[in-house]
């Protein structure tokens, strides 16, 4: 698992990639307009063998801090892709939680959950 961290002229951006199972996730969370909001933007891309990838779904949220937010993008009841996130602020800076879960034929395929926090 590799984690990216980034501050920009004051401004908060946050990367994690994680790759397993034929599968790679990238989070990226940065700071909404709106006082104590964050988007957090999910990429979730299929890995093939040759190492060819193709994206599968790149939704985009807006979440409060302290409060989860959650996504799904669902072909049907056993097939799709689902994301959560929670960012909470601290005195030192932000924590973001963030779970990605593909399902195919009614099978956990893929879950990943991975915690960033980023200081000020």
């Amino acid at each position: 698992m590799k984690k990216y961290m980034i501050a920009v002229a004051g401004m908060i951006l946050c990367t994690c990639v994680a790759a397993q199972a034929g599968y790679r996730t990238e989070v990226t969370v940065t700071p909404n307009t709106e006082a104590h909001q964050y988007i957090i933007q999910f990429k979730i891309m299929d890995v093939a063998i040759d190492g060819e990838t193709k994206e599968l779904a790149s939704p985009l949220m807006a979440v409060q801090a302290g409060k989860e937010g959650t996504v799904s993008l669902v072909k049907d009841k056993d097939n799709g892709v689902f994301c959560t996130a929670l960012v909470n602020e601290k005195e030192t800076g932000i924590e973001a939680v963030t779970t990605v879960v593909v399902k195919e034929d009614g099978t956990e395929k893929y879950n990943n959950s991975q915690s960033i926090t980023v200081k000020k």
